[in-house]
C-alpha cells in the first residue's frame, strides 16, 4: 500500500512538473507550442539547402531523410540538455520539500516527449505533401512500429539525463563539455548523410556502427517511411530488442551514478 501511495504521489508530481516545464518553455511566445512543429520544418529547410547537393542529389526522399534524423536527434538533444540542469534549477523545491530528485530529469525527459509528439506533425505534413504531389507511398501500417521504439528511446535518454543531472550538481562545467560532445555526436550520427556512402572497411564506418543513435535512427526511418516506400515488411525485431538492451544499459548506468550520490546533492545544489 505504501509503494502504491508513493507511486501515485510521484506520478502526480511528474505530471505537475511536466505542465510547469511546458508553460515555462513557451511563456511569452506568440506561437507557443506550435514552434515544436515549425522548428523542425525550418531546420530541415536550412539543412536541405546546405546538404542536398552533397548528400541527397540523387534521392528525391532526402527531405524526409533529413527531417527524420533531425526530429529524433533533437529529441535526444533537448531532453538531455534540459534534464542536466533540472535538479539544480529546482533547488528551492528540493530544500523545502522531501522529494525524490530523480523525478526532475524524468519530468524533463517526458516534457521533451510532448515536444517530440508535436514535431512529428511537421514530419507527417512533409510526408503527405510528397505522397500527394510526388507519388510516393509513404504511409502504411509500418509507421505504427515507431511506437514500439519510443519506450526504449525514453529509457536510453533518461539514463543519460539522470547521469548528467547528478554530475552537474558537483561539476557545473560538464554543461559546456556536453555541448561539445553533442556537436561531435551529431557528426558521427547519420542525420544528414548516409552510411551507405561510407567504405565498410573504414574506421569511420566502424565508429558509426558503435554509435547507439545509428540504430535508433535506422529503426525510426524504417518504420516511418523506408519500408513502406520499398513495398512492405516490418522493422527488424532483432534491432528492436537491441534498442531495449541499449535503453536498459543506459538506465542501469544512470542509476549506478545517481544512487550513491543522491544524499550528497542537497549540500551542493
Amino acid at each position: 500500500m505504501t509503494t502504491l501511495k508513493q507511486w501515485t504521489k510521484n506520478r502526480n508530481i511528474v505530471h505537475e512538473l511536466i505542465r510547469k516545464n511546458v508553460k515555462t518553455q513557451y511563456r511569452n511566445s506568440v506561437l507557443g507550442i506550435f514552434w515544436s512543429v515549425l522548428n523542425p520544418l525550418l531546420n530541415m529547410l536550412v539543412m536541405w539547402m546546405v546538404f542536398s547537393q552533397f548528400f541527397g542529389r540523387n534521392d528525391p526522399l532526402y527531405p524526409i531523410y533529413l527531417l527524420t534524423g533531425n526530429v529524433l536527434f533533437q529529441f535526444l538533444r533537448s531532453s538531455t540538455t534540459v534534464s542536466m540542469t533540472s535538479i539544480v534549477n529546482n533547488r528551492g523545491l528540493i530544500t523545502k520539500v522531501k522529494i525524490d530528485q530523480y523525478l526532475f530529469p524524468l519530468s524533463s525527459t517526458l516534457t521533451s516527449l510532448v515536444n517530440f509528439a508535436f514535431s512529428l506533425i511537421s514530419l507527417l505534413i512533409i510526408m503527405l505533401c510528397m505522397q500527394l504531389f510526388g507519388g510516393y507511398a509513404l504511409y502504411g501500417y509500418q509507421i505504427l512500429f515507431m511506437l514500439l521504439m519510443l519506450p526504449a528511446f525514453l529509457l536510453f535518454q533518461y539514463g543519460i539525463s539522470l547521469f548528467l543531472s547528478v554530475l552537474y550538481v558537483f561539476f557545473r562545467d560538464i554543461k559546456h563539455l556536453y555541448n561539445v560532445f553533442l556537436t561531435l555526436w551529431t557528426y558521427i550520427t547519420p542525420v544528414f548523410y548516409k552510411i551507405d556512402n561510407i567504405d565498410p572497411g573504414s574506421i569511420a564506418y566502424k565508429v558509426l556502427r558503435l554509435n547507439p543513435m545509428y540504430y535508433f535512427l535506422s529503426y525510426f526511418r524504417d518504420s516511418v517511411y523506408l519500408l513502406c516506400n520499398s513495398g512492405g515488411g516490418v522493422p527488424s525485431w532483432k534491432i528492436l530488442g537491441f534498442l531495449y538492451l541499449l535503453g536498459l544499459i543506459s538506465i542501469a548506468i544512470g542509476y549506478a551514478i545517481y544512487l550513491p550520490l543522491k544524499n550528497k546533492t542537497i549540500n551542493y545544489v
